[in-house]
């Protein structure tokens, strides 16, 4: 799923709270702790000892053979086939078993839905600029890249961002201004934890996004910031404050030296791909040919005398030396794991779920958001979605567009209570009353997603509720060049992958394909 431009505009808003903090600070030279997922994570497994003992069950060993070993990978998504690339190349052919009749699990692209030659990403759009190994595929694949930030947004003398909070349009400076007092109250509590991990680490994760909000209350300058916030953990985690840990909120945190503010985070959106994310996985499927089974639902992994048996719905049953596990959560849990596995494990797949996020399309004959009193980039909203961008916006040769309204959390699971034209008919009304020109330049035509409803998915996109990212730490992968440091996900020849074992990319696309490569280099590594 797309991880949303909400969240990117959230940390901006941050920046310039933080910055007219210090400038109004007698303590102007206060530095302020940057935490990124990557650093909780690896600081978390550290504190509760976990790296040793992923480490101690990652290095069993199942039988050797001087042929090349039998790998089985169960899930054509991203994970799965970056996977068998990987291993492709160092001349193992993995097989593939995909439950669904397609490949490419949430990166999803379909064309000529609302328009003839235009393509929609129903799943994951957005590349960072860090996201190194979904880029070095696009690259390898001779794939084209469109940079979002070379387009004419830039160049536009429209706002880049509009507000619609509360029934009423706010500016930015508005917004940033009313921010304040509770940017400095995250920033005081990264502090904290960056003073003592161990004590601060554990109560603030326990903490729900909403308990922290009732704790700050009196930061909270006026209600529609609460539900500012409330709309971005909906876009961000496909879920309501209160299921999500508020450790999610301060890996917002920007880095700050002096009156100076840094962006470190790189969560920029920088990019999609030409055609659609889908390209990548039809470019990988091409790479993959003969070693790709569809319809195959994997119902029991057990345990063999040399590796393992895989039971199908079919009664299809397979042996192999190593198997790569790459499902969602949901479907993890319920495929039948007669494997020896650590109970914190069995708790973590069982405890961890996906968000509900999904993308309502709306076809417009001429961009009246491109306008004064507009916007060219996005829209924030309390209701009944939490973000509005553009989807054709990197194709700037067209004078017609299609905005995607994005929900999450409650706001998804509404979406699908109506018909799809009622609930275009419903976004289209919201946002008449911040553009007036919408309803006579809309085409009405609309399209879903249902991303929850889908068999073989169930869920967006990876969120912690509280409590989880401090008890499961020890089960994301953690790329190091130390041996001893390295955490990997895998017990004996039985490995998993997938953005869910992601420590810095859970949630994107980029996750799938860092824990891809990773859980094949879990297998080279043992020949």
């Amino acid at each position: 799923m797309p991880r949303s431009p909400l969240f990117h505009q959230f940390k901006r808003l941050l920046h310039q709270a933080h910055q007219k903090n210090l400038l109004t600070s007698a303590d102007s030279q206060r530095s302020l702790c940057f935490w990124t997922r990557r650093r909780f994570i690896r600081t978390a497994a550290l504190t509760s000892g976990g790296v040793v003992a992923t480490q101690a069950i990652a290095r069993l060993r199942v039988a050797q053979s001087s042929t090349s070993p039998n790998v089985a990978i169960i899930g054509g998504g991203l994970a799965g086939l970056n996977a068998a690339y990987q291993l492709q190349k160092e001349g193992i052919q993995a097989k593939i078993y995909e439950a669904r009749g397609r490949l490419g699990g949430r990166m999803y692209t379909q064309t000529d839905v609302l328009q003839t030659g235009q393509y929609l990403d129903f799943g994951g759009t957005f590349i960072n600029s860090d996201h190194e190994d979904l880029l070095s595929l696009v690259e390898e694949l001779d794939l084209t890249l469109i940079g979002l930030t070379q387009t004419t947004i830039e160049a536009s003398p429209f706002p880049t961002t509009g507000f619609y909070l509360g029934k009423a349009s706010r500016t930015e400076a508005e917004i940033a201004e009313s921010l304040r007092p509770l940017a400095q109250q995250i920033a005081v509590d990264a502090d904290r934890l960056d003073e003592d991990f161990e004590q601060y680490a554990p109560l603030l994760d326990q903490l729900s996004v909403a308990d922290y909000l009732d704790q700050h209350q009196d930061k909270i300058v006026e209600p529609l910031i609460r539900a500012l916030i409330n709309s971005v953990i909906q876009s961000e985690y496909g879920v309501e404050s209160s299921q999500s840990s508020a450790l999610q909120l301060i890996f917002a945190l920007p880095a700050v030296e002096g009156n100076t503010v840094n962006l470190l985070s790189n969560v920029d959106e920088a990019y999609t791909v030409e055609g659609g994310s889908g390209q990548v996985i039809d470019r990988l499927s091409q790479k993959l040919s003969g070693q790709i089974q569809l319809r195959k639902c994997l119902t029991q992994v057990a345990t063999a005398q040399t590796g393992f048996q895989l039971t199908f719905a079919d009664g299809d049953v397979v042996t192999a030396d190593y198997v790569i596990l790459t499902v969602p959560p949901a479907i993890l849990q319920n495929i039948e794991l007669a494997v020896a596995l650590p109970s914190d494990f069995k708790r973590f797949i069982q405890a961890v779920d996906l968000g509900r996020n999904d993308k309502l399309f709306a076809q417009f004959d001429e961009k009246v958001w491109q306008q004064a009193d507009g916007f060219v980039d996005q829209l924030w909203c309390d209701g009944p979605f939490a973000v509005v961008w553009e989807a054709t916006r990197p194709r700037t040769n067209m004078n017609d567009g299609t905005l995607v309204f994005f929900y999450g959390g409650e706001q998804s699971e509404a979406l699908q209570t109506e018909s799809t034209r009622s609930q275009g008919e419903k976004a289209l009304a919201v946002l008449e009353a911040f553009i007036p020109e919408s309803q006579s330049a809309s085409t009405h035509q609309f399209v879903r997603t249902h991303w929850f409803g889908e068999p073989y998915t169930q869920g967006a996109y990876t969120n912690f509720k509280p409590g989880q990212l401090s008890e499961f730490a020890q089960f994301l992968y953690y790329e190091a060049d130390d041996p001893e440091e390295r955490q990997d996900v895998a017990f004996g020849g039985l490995v998993f992958a997938g953005e869910l074992f992601s420590d810095e990319y859970y949630g994107y696309m980029n996750g799938a394909a860092q824990t891809g490569r990773l859980a094949a280099d879990v297998i080279l590594r043992q020949q």
